[in-house]
């Protein structure tokens, strides 16, 4: 850890989907109490609305400078909309799920090239204006650290920028690319590398749970002492606005966490509801009035998509009273302009819809199982998966006897109501603060990283290799000739197999290989990922490279024998590959570039 272990303090940054924030604990009093964690509560709306963290959402100014972020960056755009003096400035929200993009259904070559994660990948603000996604994160990540440097000048605490352990949180399922981007997006943001670690959500949520004594199961009544004693296995159920990341974990003899499955998910968050909910909105309304009601009036967007998100933390599966959202007149103004209508009251008595809502001064009345109607693609994607874990889990005889709900989106009753019905058998335990879970939990792996002790390789890792050719076994787009001997180009060496278990910040993997040919004098090792067990070509299908190393060997005189070690060393977050010539004093180390 080298500095890391020297800082006076740990922050930790969760930078989410709908909303991010940071908390901080002093390595002194870490020592002490593990759970005597700070954070910044005191998020405010300037509506009456205080959160625990900040909407993800960033505003720029004609000049491409950071004008305001968070409840600022909404409420000034707003502003600016309703002022008509938004021109030349850049809105964004809700944009880290562009990094998970990449990983899922973009099959088309020229939709892959498009959302390539890398340097010059582009986002679009709401009115469809490009930026560097690397500036929008940044930008994002320099503000909270900001911010909590100047409260730490508030709070008259003095720290150099070497006092600082800095962590960042990005979900496990992503790929090392993502993970990658972000660290850039920290380095660009002022934050030093040699202080920055990745924390993965699940795993931080896991270990503030086990570290916090009390806890409240769901089910019962007050809070109850729950401790994750030795031989514990459970499953953490992280539900976030963006994506769902599942993990499970089981308690070791020294309180140390293993992990027993790599982890997985989807994009079904808290977001995934609002797109049904927008959905819904648009063919209530019709496509033509929605579509032009967001380009005339994006400020009263903003206020349905937040009057939405407050009902959405009270619908239950057992509700039976119908649900009341009012929106803007303008909404209806533009409907009744459009449409060449009087009144969208009679026009809805008319429609498909005339049974499940109803309309009065300015409000939407949904009758519950239309608002229940917005929930269910996203839970049951959520218990379908679980539902496939645990059964997966039981095959391999595991007992897997509770689960952790945690993040923003498990704060949602229909969820939680569903989760405890489909798996009764299990015991559903909540932490009292599930919202800020992942926060505290990172900053805890900030100050002890080895509470994580063993991982799942989540993905098959090797180098691409040349070997001689055989037309039984080869394909003829891969012969090729190589100082007179026919060979076989682009064959997977495997390195690290996925499903192997790794101990985390110890394991090292050792391949040897040759030159290509006997006079290079520089050896390019090319590093591949792939989704697959035993992959055998680095041209298959899930398939991608990860990164390139190029290692001096200018002594040509002794030929292919030269010798090029390869070393893949599982950190606690990230894979650092390097490479170096066997025999020589010449040692030359490199490490991998996952933005290609």
């Amino acid at each position: 850890m080298g500095r890391k272990q020297n800082a006076l303090v740990v922050v930790a940054i969760d930078f989410g989907t709908t909303y991010s924030g940071y908390a901080y604990s002093f390595r002194d009093e870490y020592k002490k109490d593990h759970t005597k964690i700070y954070s910044n509560e005191n998020w405010q709306s300037g509506d009456g609305l205080i959160t625990a963290k900040a909407p993800t959402a960033i505003l720029f100014d004609e000049d491409g400078t950071l004008d305001s972020f968070g409840y600022d960056a909404e409420r000034t755009y707003s502003e600016l909309l309703e002022g008509g003096d938004a021109e030349g400035y850049s809105y964004f929200s809700r944009f880290k799920m562009k990094l998970f993009q990449d990983e899922s259904a973009l099959q088309h070559p020229i939709s892959r090239r498009k959302n390539k994660i890398s340097r010059d990948l582009i986002l679009e603000d709401v009115t469809g204006k490009g930026m560097k996604a690397l500036k929008v994160f940044s930008e994002s990540i320099r503000f909270l650290k900001e911010h909590f440097l100047k409260s730490c000048k508030v709070a008259n605490f003095k720290l150099n920028e070497g006092d600082i352990h800095w962590v960042l949180t990005v979900p496990a399922i992503w790929k090392d690319n993502a993970k990658q981007f972000m660290r850039e997006a920290a380095k660009e943001a002022g934050i030093n590398e040699d202080l920055l670690t990745l924390a993965y959500e699940p795993e931080a949520a896991a270990i503030y749970c086990k570290e916090a004594t009390v806890q409240r199961k769901e089910g019962t009544e007050g809070c109850s002492l729950q401790s994750f004693e030795q031989g514990h296995q459970f499953l953490v159920l992280d539900c976030g606005g963006g994506t769902i990341d599942v993990t499970t974990y089981e308690v070791q003899n020294d309180s140390v966490l293993k992990e027993l499955s790599e982890p997985s998910g989807g994009p079904w968050g808290g977001t995934y509801v609002d797109l049904e909910y927008e959905c819904f909105l648009k063919d209530l309304f019709g496509k033509d009035v929605w579509e032009t009601y967001i380009k005339e009036c994006p400020e009263d967007i903003l206020e349905i998509k937040r009057k939405f998100e407050a009902k959405k933390r009270g619908t239950k599966e057992s509700q039976k009273t119908k649900t009341t959202i009012p929106y803007p007149a303008s909404l209806f103004r533009t409907y009744c302009d459009i449409r060449k209508s009087d009144s969208i009251q009679e026009d809805l008595k008319k429609s498909v819809h005339s049974k499940t809502v109803t309309v009065s001064n300015e409000k939407l009345r949904y009758e519950p199982k239309i608002i229940k109607q917005f929930f269910e693609k996203s839970i049951e994607s959520i218990i379908s998966h679980v539902r496939d874990l645990l059964a997966t889990s039981k095959r391999q005889r595991r007992h897997i006897d509770s689960i952790l709900m945690v993040g923003g989106f498990s704060d949602s009753p229909i969820l939680v109501e569903r989760v405890k019905r489909e798996f009764s058998n299990l015991v559903i335990i909540s932490p009292q603060d599930a919202v800020l879970a992942v926060l505290k939990g990172a900053v805890m792996f900030g100050h002890n990283p080895e509470l994580i002790s063993e991982r799942i390789c989540p993905r098959t890792y090797g180098i691409t290799v040349n070997m001689p050719y055989d037309d039984r076994r080869h394909p003829a787009k891969l012969k090729c000739l190589i100082e007179g001997r026919v060979m076989c180009s682009d064959i997977f060496r495997t390195i690290a197999k996925k499903g192997d278990p790794l101990t985390v910040g110890k394991t090292t993997y050792t391949m040897l290989c040759s030159p290509t040919r006997s006079t290079d004098t520089e050896a390019t090792v090319e590093v591949y990922q792939s989704e697959n067990v035993n992959p055998i070509y680095t041209i298959d299908k899930g398939v991608s490279r990860l990164g390139i190393l190029t290692v001096p060997i200018p002594d040509v005189e002794r030929g292919k024998s030269r010798r090029i070690k390869v070393e893949m060393h599982f950190g606690y977050t990230e894979l650092q590959v390097t490479a170096s010539e066997e025999d020589t004093n010449r040692k030359a180390e490199a490490t991998f570039e996952c933005l290609m």
